[in-house]
């Protein structure tokens, strides 16, 4: 008989690559991933923006056409 189950836990265990600088947590083989200059890894997106942010000083944002723009009169 074939077992199914679609909630079954896969036979292999997955490969931890790396360990993330900002949360800790491991990176899977396959996962996305950001490698920086000094060897630290991050995940990409949440992780790699609060990194980002605490170690340089700065922040990714989105362009917008009203920040902080001069009125010229």
């Amino acid at each position: 008989m074939i077992d199914l189950d679609r909630f079954k836990p896969p036979d292999e265990p997955e490969i931890i690559v790396s360990w993330c600088a900002y949360c800790g947590v491991e990176i899977y083989e396959g996962s996305e991933m950001t490698t920086y200059s000094n060897g630290d890894k991050t995940h990409d997106g949440h992780c790699e923006n609060e990194y980002v942010k605490a170690e340089l000083g700065i922040e990714r944002v989105i362009a917008s056409g009203y920040s902080q723009m001069s009125t010229f009169e």
